[in-house]
């Protein structure tokens, strides 16, 4: 059975992890970081939600790496999933034990939705094999004095407190679900409550309703926003706003399209091009 699956449903990527234990190894590593690679090769993907089987998003590391030069060498560098650049979004949802490595995969999406079972933590253990991801993903999202609390004091974060320093983006809510606008109506022009209502009140559920909004909204876009943003950090202002990054979505096809669908007053059909 595969540790790590990879599915589609529409534009939307579901990478679901199945981990029993709670807990990562090396095969689970590989194979994550292959649905990852997966993702960004894969043209009819435009979201994807990172989820996991169980009680736990992922509770930690299963164990060191090996003692082989290559096996040290793999989990640096598969760590977390592994670096992989995406300028597509990915949205982890997080219920239960998000530590250690766990968290380091959380942040390296580019939003998080958690649900009341959550709880977050650094878990640095501070091995040799280790690497600390962790602390550059923290300082650019909470800042230092926030980072250096949470990987001193080896604080557990709730979900609210999690959602209330910026960690997480939304709360799943129990409650009834927000249809989305009817195809052949214009979807309105709101910005996106604080909270998910969903069913089960289940962060899964949240974040792919969550991707099915962000769906209404052009993808050239939103890609275009994700790779200025990442790219410019840490550049001086002054040189980031000269950056330019392929073609100017303001320019594109789906800028066309959706002007003709707003003044048609009707839901526009995107391209991502």
């Amino acid at each position: 059975m595969a540790q790590v699956d990879y599915l589609r449903s529409g534009r939307v990527a579901h990478i679901q992890m199945n981990l029993p234990a709670g807990t990562i190894g090396p095969q689970a590593r590989r194979e994550l970081n292959a649905a990852l690679r997966k993702y960004n090769g894969d043209t009819d993907a435009w979201i994807a939600v990172v989820t996991s089987e169980g009680p736990d998003f992922l509770a930690g590391s299963a164990g060191p790496a090996g003692d082989a030069h290559g096996d040290r060498r793999e989990y640096a560098t598969l760590w977390g999933g592994g670096f992989v650049e995406i300028w597509k979004p990915t949205i982890a949802a997080v219920h239960g034990q998000c530590r250690g490595e766990g968290l380091a995969l959380a942040l390296s999406c580019d939003l998080r939705i958690a649900d009341a079972t959550a709880s977050f933590s650094a878990d640095f253990s501070g091995a040799s094999q280790e690497p600390d991801v962790t602390a550059a993903w923290l300082v650019n999202l909470v800042g230092t004095a926030r980072t250096f609390e949470l990987l001193w004091l080896g604080r557990t974060l709730d979900a609210a407190e999690a959602k209330r320093i910026g960690l997480v983006n939304r709360l799943a809510v129990k409650g009834p679900a927000k249809p989305l606008p009817p195809e052949n109506g214009r979807f309105p022009m709101e910005t996106m409550a604080e909270t998910i209502t969903v069913p089960e009140g289940d962060a899964r559920t949240a974040a792919l309703s969550f991707a099915d909004e962000l769906l209404l909204y052009a993808p050239v876009t939103r890609n275009f926003q994700k790779e200025i943003a990442y790219r410019s950090i840490g550049v001086p202002f002054h040189y980031a706003q000269t950056l330019e990054l392929g073609p100017n979505p303001y320019a594109s096809t789906d800028r066309i399209e959706g002007t003709r669908a707003f003044v048609e007053k009707r839901r526009p059909v995107w391209h991502n091009k």
